[in-house]
């Protein structure tokens, strides 16, 4: 008999944490290094394709890639929920549970896979009804783009549950160590074919290559955590397909506003003012969707590490989780948010040009992004304990319905980058931003005062100084360079990392870094006893 209830409290002790609560640092160093790869991507391909290829066919580059992630809501969200119920059924020690949930949710991916290839062909075939002003071939090199790009997707959601296993374990250093490194590899597939003369149909094919590649690693890894076969047609049954399907809508809701807000927008964008547009206004919503990846590289870890306490039947220690998580979430949020918008439009000058600058759009980002970004911590948390699914669809309404009054108000005032802005900054405050929160709170019985004072002011308190740090230093240098804006940045991030040292950590985590010090590991290793 397997063990399924979820809500009962306990006093017991286990003997060994289920919970990656003792490898969260661990696993987020794991998570933020891959990372890496993809800032270094992200700066580097745009600038090599718009010098190779020109400013339209990086347009396109962004408009696959925008017609890509709408691919992603075809997965139902049904893997990247798996991981909650491996963490859960693990710590439940429910093996029968934890079979039944992989093998329907590995039949599940194979049909979502196939929907995924099957539209990425026909969004190309319909691609020449969009970009009817560009040149045939540059139609055609696109439509081999949308179609590679599309099944590199399918791939990757076939495959997807090999990656939820290792996470529901807590292993994300094994899968962000594979991914990190099928990222190495794309980058240099990428750079090389832009530098032999490759076209944007080239570099769908590397993509493409890269993910079979990759997610064939992820399973072979996933293999020697879980030794069972990953699919069991006899442990496949319909209640549990049902249950993955039921859970997976509501972890596909939450993700809708940010995807539908900014990919929609852009779309908008694009249709009005051209791929060039299009292009401008994505350079510095790439580097806010650098900082939000680091942000969620956090988040998600919460997902199994909520599903494991609940599984454990710990339900009071679930609200002091939510806080501390929340408070983590808003300290790691702020600093980099601050510096991109307030030295945004420097870094955009430096990487892509002059021409690609746009006063004030980088403090206008900035501003949107920093509670819904915040916030996603909370959601993930909620995830975790399978109360999700209103607040995901409450927060996809408000979402909704703030963007389609910002889209009509911003037809009126002619569209641009600056407005693309707004429309966004409208639309994700009302929802993630707003929403979210106040659902995550009376889920925890959190009041107003409490997560004012145990989750945003002192982070808020501490960023202050590096607030003053940008402001002052813009002032005075209206033509700051790059040189002058890294040392004036790094000024006001050591001033945060003081902060955060004396009034964040405890003291018993103090305790731990100060133990770590190589000065520190020697004192106390000569110190008789």
């Amino acid at each position: 008999m397997s063990k399924s209830t979820e809500n009962v409290d306990t006093d017991s002790t286990d003997k060994k944490d289920v919970t990656g609560r003792d490898r969260l640092v661990r696993n987020l160093m794991a998570r933020w290094l891959g990372q890496i790869v993809v800032v270094i991507s992200g700066f580097v391909i745009p600038r090599v394709i718009d010098g190779n290829l020109g400013a339209s066919a990086l347009g396109i580059w962004d408009f696959a890639w925008s017609t890509v992630a709408y691919f992603r809501f075809m997965g139902l969200g049904l893997a990247s929920g798996l991981n909650r119920f491996v963490a859960l059924y693990n710590a439940q020690e429910a093996t029968e549970d934890l079979q039944r949930a992989i093998s329907s949710t590995v039949v599940l991916q194979l049909i979502v896979a196939s929907i995924t290839a099957l539209a990425a062909f026909v969004v190309s075939y319909y691609l020449p009804l969009i970009f009817d002003d560009i040149a045939d071939a540059q139609v055609v090199q696109s439509q081999y783009l949308v179609i590679f790009l599309g099944c590199g997707l399918a791939v990757r959601m076939l495959f997807w549950p090999a990656r939820s296993i290792l996470t529901g374990y807590h292993l994300w250093t094994v899968t962000s160590a594979v991914t990190a490194g099928g990222d190495i590899v794309l980058l240099v597939g990428l750079f090389s074919t832009l530098k032999f003369g490759g076209g944007l149909a080239q570099l769908g094919m590397v993509g493409l290559a890269v993910a079979i590649v990759t997610e064939g690693i992820r399973v072979t890894m996933a293999k020697r955590v879980y030794k069972r076969k990953l699919l069991v047609w006899s442990a496949v049954d319909r209640p549990t397909m049902k249950k993955m399907i039921i859970f997976g809508l509501k972890n596909n809701v939450t993700g809708l506003p940010k995807i539908l807000a900014v990919q929609t927008t852009g779309l908008v964008l694009a249709a009005t003012a051209g791929p060039a547009a299009l292009a401008v206004y994505a350079r510095p919503l790439a580097l806010f969707h650098h900082v939000e990846r680091m942000i969620k590289q956090y988040a998600f870890l919460l997902t199994p590490m909520a599903g494991s306490i609940q599984g454990l039947k710990h339900q009071s220690e679930l609200k002091e989780f939510f806080l501390s998580s929340l408070r983590s979430s808003f300290a790691i949020s702020i600093p980099p948010l601050l510096l991109l918008g307030g030295y945004g439009d420097i870094i955009i000058d430096l990487w892509m040009g002059s021409d690609y600058v746009v006063p004030y759009l980088a403090p206008t980002l900035a501003a949107a992004f920093i509670f819904p970004f915040s916030h996603s911590a909370a959601m993930r948390i909620l995830v975790g304990v399978n109360s999700h699914g209103r607040i995901g669809v409450w927060s996809l309404v408000a979402t909704l319905v703030a963007l389609a009054i910002s889209v009509v108000v911003a037809s009126d005032f002619g569209w641009s980058a600056q407005i693309g802005a707004i429309v966004v900054g409208i639309s994700l405050s009302a929802g993630p931003g707003l929403v979210v929160i106040i659902g995550a709170c009376r889920r925890f019985s959190v009041s107003f005062k409490e997560y004012w004072q145990r989750v945003f002011l002192h982070p808020a308190l501490c960023n202050l100084p590096l607030l003053g740090v940008i402001l002052i230093s813009r002032v005075a240098d209206s033509d700051m360079s790059f040189l002058h804006a890294s040392g004036w940045g790094l000024f006001g991030a050591l001033s945060v990392v003081g902060l955060y040292w004396k009034f964040l950590l405890s003291e018993t985590n103090r305790s731990k870094i100060r133990a770590k010090l190589p000065g520190r590991v020697s004192t106390a290793a000569s110190t008789p006893d």
